[in-house]
């Protein structure tokens, strides 16, 4: 039986030894209005993913991904270079998963973004105008990711496709949320976490919260021996760098540092360089989620 679904892989990562473009510029990032203490409103989705309506200098209207795994804000799509003034010598390559070479994107900056209530002010945007990942999938432009993050506590009713905004160094996560501990690596929510298959001692992972991805747990891995492997290799979605291939397995149990995750479908890949762990919005969609990278938590919630 085929446990892991064949879907996209949104995640993308700037090869950049930099902060965010928009931590280089003075009066740059994302805000609430002062009279608004948060903001609440409900988001379309694409295979459980996250799709933002976005206006970025007041006419320019797109649906951005969500995801954990984006530093910054990225268009795909050769009509935007007809929108934007581009830095004429910044360019920015980008790599995912999967299997291929980086993208090289071009660079936009000072550009005023809009996302219902919340605010932008000089916000940098990245465009890729000759590959676009999101081609066959109907109203999805592009994605956003830590520049939000890093602004604000996000909350995710996944249920009911609900997201909230809060400034993130005045919120309190709510008592009826399990509160795990975060670190924040490479832009990147990361929890320390044990994996449990049947028959084999616990593995330690760093793992990641990445709502970039359709997939359930991700397992990249350097050592096949330390997880169970049937042999038979297979597409088990397509990553920003094309096809990632691998096993399937069915974990028994996830320790997110305390917090319990039975019976969750794994794939696990063999990487020569690293070893890697996530966790997508295939098993977080039964859970509202609460992310706060400024006072390093997350919150777990069954739905």
């Amino acid at each position: 039986m085929k446990i892991l679904s064949k879907f996209f892989l949104f995640q993308i990562l700037l090869l950049l030894t930099t902060p965010s473009f928009s931590d280089l510029l003075p009066s740059a990032g994302f805000s609430l209005p002062d009279s608004l203490r948060e903001v609440t409103f409900r988001y379309k989705s694409v295979r459980n993913l996250i799709l933002l309506p976005v206006t970025i200098n007041d006419t320019i209207h797109v649906n951005l991904i969500l995801d954990t795994g984006c530093r910054n804000l990225v268009l795909f799509g050769k009509r935007f270079t007809k929108l934007f003034k581009q830095h004429p010598t910044r360019e920015v390559q980008f790599s995912g998963l999967g299997n291929g070479s980086p993208i090289v994107g071009s660079l936009s900056l000072g550009n005023k973004v809009s996302i219902n209530a919340v605010l932008g002010e000089k916000i940098p945007v990245v465009i890729v105008p000759d590959q676009n990942l999101f081609e066959s999938y109907k109203n999805v432009d592009g994605v956003i990711g830590y520049d939000i993050f890093i602004k604000f506590e996000v909350e995710l009713n996944l249920a009911r496709q609900i997201i909230t905004f809060r400034p993130a160094s005045l919120a309190d996560i709510s008592p009826s949320y399990e509160k795990i501990p975060i670190r924040i690596e490479d832009s990147r929510p990361i929890i320390g976490s044990t994996v449990f298959f049947a028959g084999r001692d616990g593995q330690s992972c760093d793992l990641m919260i990445d709502t970039g991805s359709s997939l359930g747990l991700l397992l990249k891995t350097s050592d096949l021996k330390r997880y169970p492997t049937d042999g038979q290799i297979s597409v088990l979605g397509r990553g920003f760098n094309g096809n990632l291939q691998g096993t399937e397995a069915l974990a028994d149990k996830l320790l997110l540092a305390h917090y319990e995750i039975k019976k969750i479908p794994a794939g696990i890949v063999y990487s020569p360089w690293h070893n890697y762990a996530s966790v997508g919005m295939d098993i977080m969609k039964h859970y509202s989620i609460v992310l706060n990278y400024c006072k390093a938590y997350a919150g777990f919630k069954k739905v």
